[in-house]
């Protein structure tokens, strides 16, 4: 797995797995290809916004019979070829960045077919985040209604980040929900992994 820069195809698609995920976002509409567009070109390709967006990509590995032809048999025999393929699975982010502080919001979109893939995800978040942009905290938010919810508290309890529950935080499907709140240090991060 590794980031690599985010391409507007990439935006879009992203796009469509949160908006297939409301109970996640803290906004309660559905963005437009129109917003997503100019998020892309005001926010992700601007070096001078406060944010930074990446792609998450995997390795795929697979096999594909191909058949070579033998003029001189009457049976084409197949072949079986290792194929790798790079696959896009999610956007990861850091924004909301306070350079003078060194602070910054970290968030996640995955695909769905790959969420078991978040937590390797976050890692290399992570890595970017202290190692490159050379913040000192990252801070996120995670309601107790995503499926997300047991992989930050897992990361949480990893690096002995700061967390607390604060109330009522989101309102889905009728009913409040919970959400996580956590700041997760350098210095710990460091020491943790």
């Amino acid at each position: 797995m590794q980031l690599k820069a985010l391409s507007y195809p990439n935006v879009e698609q992203a796009c469509i797995w949160r908006n297939d995920s409301m109970s996640m976002n803290r906004t309660p509409y559905l963005l437009t290809q129109e917003q997503q567009e100019i998020f892309y070109r005001s926010i992700v390709c601007d070096r001078q916004a406060n944010a930074r967006y990446w792609g998450i990509w995997t390795d795929l590995k697979g096999f594909k019979l191909k058949y070579e032809h033998d003029p001189y048999e009457p049976v084409n025999y197949p072949i079986v070829e290792e194929q790798k393929e790079d696959k896009f699975i999610g956007m990861g982010e850091i924004s909301n960045i306070q350079w003078e502080n060194r602070l910054g919001e970290i968030g996640l979109i995955m695909n769905p077919g790959y969420a078991y893939m978040a937590e390797q995800a976050i890692e290399l978040i992570l890595e970017q985040v202290f190692d490159y942009l050379n913040l000192e905290n990252v801070y996120g938010e995670c309601y107790e209604c995503s499926p997300y919810l047991s992989i930050w508290e897992e990361t949480c309890g990893k690096y002995n980040a700061r967390c607390c529950y604060l109330p009522n935080r989101k309102y889905w499907g009728g009913k409040y929900y919970n959400s996580l709140y956590f700041n997760i240090n350098r210095e710990e991060w460091k020491k943790c992994r």
